[in-house]
């Protein structure tokens, strides 16, 4: 079965399995029942994997436009509320009850100036049970009862914790932040984990990638995931721990999803907050936001949890995966138990020449391109760094695999570059271009399973430059063929000879001609039309055909007739030299005169 088909079927299955039953009303509390003075408890892990019970008062409820930005503002107390430091990253998706009866999922920490406690937002349960479609013939009111409102309070949404001058100021404002699911990374360290967060903020692309050779405006947008609302855990657990199988989940236990699993894992911790079989529901807050989705649903451990002064937090670790998580929705994310996600596989093999230093990563990504780029960038930097251990110039012989189940044929390609300041960027940046042109193809999803990438790099500058380009003639006519010499340079050693020839077509029409030595691929001329890519076959072979940096293109071009710009020159003939482990930098072009026939 193909990987559409799983998650498809998934969906499917959830879907049926929800309008199999009405969820009993008795088992909720839902908002237009909440009155203002109610006490309950909530339920959260503070360590190990014992969920500990808090006591949770109701203030009363915020209506705001849309049902979306309704919630339930709580007082929070109890031992594992003073033991976490109040309402701590990892908490969201912690069930609160009222009398037995589920009223939502702690989602929000807040500070109001009338209220020294802590006190916090609970999304209301029937906006999570919408996530996962899950009434059958049952109705029930959205509204609250009017006299639970704060009416005259206004709720203002913040990235942290305000400062105390802006409280003071506000008696009748509560500012809210959230208890975000704090970000778990092992395996990234230094620039590594700063563009995991930061993204394209933290290190610009580099000039000469393939995608800005096709004529296809896709590039790779880098987002950080801190872009996302994801906060990195100051401090991420190891992988011990105690799990727990998807049998034993039950509300109040903690959840993680992953974006990355391997020799580099990233993923969120959260709280489930409901179970009905197989199907459940968290966090109270979107993850990504993205709708429909495909994360694997992982088991977690907490060690402890940690007081901080901006945000208290939980220590924790991500285990193996349960389930799949199908639905990442504002009011909290939903999947199912015993489901699976097709992830793509991630090989990077690099190996320094210089020391015989190597390193070997195998990575476990979803399938998300709004994410992809950044996950590339974040584990290539990481793998590479640590077998080069430097950062500086050098040369890299790099060759890409790719495979998907959408392809009609897996892309291969092998590139060569060279920098004297930062060698590492390139791999990770080209590989992240090449994959965005595929996942963004007009054509077909390529259900990407498999990417390789196989790096060899020296610290050497492996260059040519081009010096000079000799014609045997500087006047020609239609069907000649022209004998050209290339000299080059070698970097710090002596100089080389190519000679070759190219034909002159036997009906081109033009007074003059362009012979051009370059290295690498070009810019598409003024007078050239941009390739039109008739299916993924056609994109596919045009990255693998486009030149790398050590091919010696000697090209012969002549004024395009049709085009409204006197110099606008079109491509003709060309002929490739492989000059391998060479980067060939600088161009040269001659000019001669093309006699017609009378």
């Amino acid at each position: 079965m193909s990987r559409a088909s799983v998650i498809l079927c998934g969906v499917l299955l959830i879907f049926s399995f929800i309008v199999g039953f009405a969820y009993d009303r008795e088992a909720f509390l839902f908002l237009d029942e909440i009155e203002i003075g109610m006490r309950g408890i909530g339920k959260t892990i503070v360590s190990s994997n014992t969920i500990s019970e808090f006591a949770v008062e109701i203030l009363g409820v915020i209506d705001e436009p849309k049902t979306h930005s309704d919630f339930i503002v709580v007082r929070v107390s109890g031992e594992a509320i003073g033991r976490s430091g109040g309402i701590s990253q990892g908490m969201s998706g912690s069930p609160v009850y009222i009398d037995g009866k589920l009223i939502g999922a702690l989602s929000r920490a807040a500070t109001w100036s009338k209220e020294i406690t802590p006190i916090g937002l609970v999304t209301p349960i029937e906006e999570m049970l919408g996530i996962i479609e899950s009434i059958k013939g049952d109705t029930f009111s959205l509204g609250p009862r009017e006299e639970a409102l704060l009416s005259e309070v206004q709720l203002v949404e913040l990235d942290r914790p305000p400062h105390t001058d802006l409280l003071k100021g506000s008696p009748d404002t509560i500012f809210t932040y959230p208890v975000s699911s704090p970000l778990l990374v092992t395996g990234l360290s230094g620039r590594a984990l700063k563009i995991l967060m930061e993204g394209a903020d933290s290190m610009a692309a580099p000039e000469g990638l393939l995608a800005e050779f096709l004529p296809l405006g896709i590039h790779p947008v880098v987002c950080g995931l801190s872009s996302f609302g994801l906060t990195l855990n100051p401090v991420s657990g190891g992988k011990s721990g105690s799990f727990i199988d998807g049998d034993a989940l039950e509300p109040g236990s903690a959840i993680g999803v992953a974006l990355a699993s391997g020799d580099v894992t990233i993923g969120a911790l959260g709280t489930l907050t409901y179970r009905e079989e197989d199907a459940i529901i968290g966090f109270g807050h979107p993850f990504l936001l993205n709708g429909e989705a495909a994360f694997p649903l992982t088991s977690a451990y907490i060690y402890d949890t940690m007081k901080a002064y901006d945000a208290s937090f939980k220590l924790g670790t991500l285990g193996e995966s349960l389930g799949a998580i199908l639905e990442d929705r504002i009011s909290g994310i939903g999947g199912l138990i015993d489901r699976s996600v097709d992830l793509i596989t991630l090989s990077l093999d690099v190996f320094e020449r210089d020391a015989g230093r190597s390193e070997d990563f195998q990575i476990e990504l979803v399938d998300e391109p709004r994410i992809m780029p950044v996950l590339l960038l974040a584990s290539g930097f990481e793998a590479i760094d640590a077998a080069l251990d430097r950062i500086g110039q050098g040369t890299v012989e790099v060759t890409y695999q790719i495979f998907g189940d959408g392809m009609p044929t897996p892309l291969e390609r092998r590139d060569v570059f060279l920098s004297t300041r930062d060698i590492a960027i390139y791999p990770p940046w080209q590989l992240a271009s090449i994959v965005s042109l595929l996942q963004y193809n007009d054509f077909q999803d390529p259900k990407i399973s498999n990417i390789t990438a196989s790096m060899q790099f020296t610290q050497k500058l492996s260059a040519m430059h081009i010096n000079h380009l000799e014609l045997d003639q500087i006047i020609y006519e239609p069907g000649d063929t022209i004998h050209y010499q290339v000299e080059l340079q070698i970097y710090h050693g002596e100089k080389r000879i190519e000679e070759g020839e190219i034909q002159i077509p036997i009906d081109l029409i033009a007074d003059y001609i362009v012979v051009r030595a370059y290295g690498g691929p070009r810019y598409l001329e003024a007078g050239e039309t941009p390739i039109e890519f008739e299916d993924l076959s056609e994109l596919i072979e045009a990255v693998e055909d486009l030149p790398s940096y050590d091919t010696l293109t000697v090209e012969l071009f002549a004024p395009d007739p049709f085009s409204p710009y006197i110099e606008a020159l079109q491509g003709v003939e060309e002929v490739e030299t492989e000059l391998t482990g060479y980067f060939l930098y600088d161009e040269r072009e001659v000019n001669a005169l093309l006699l017609l026939p009378e």
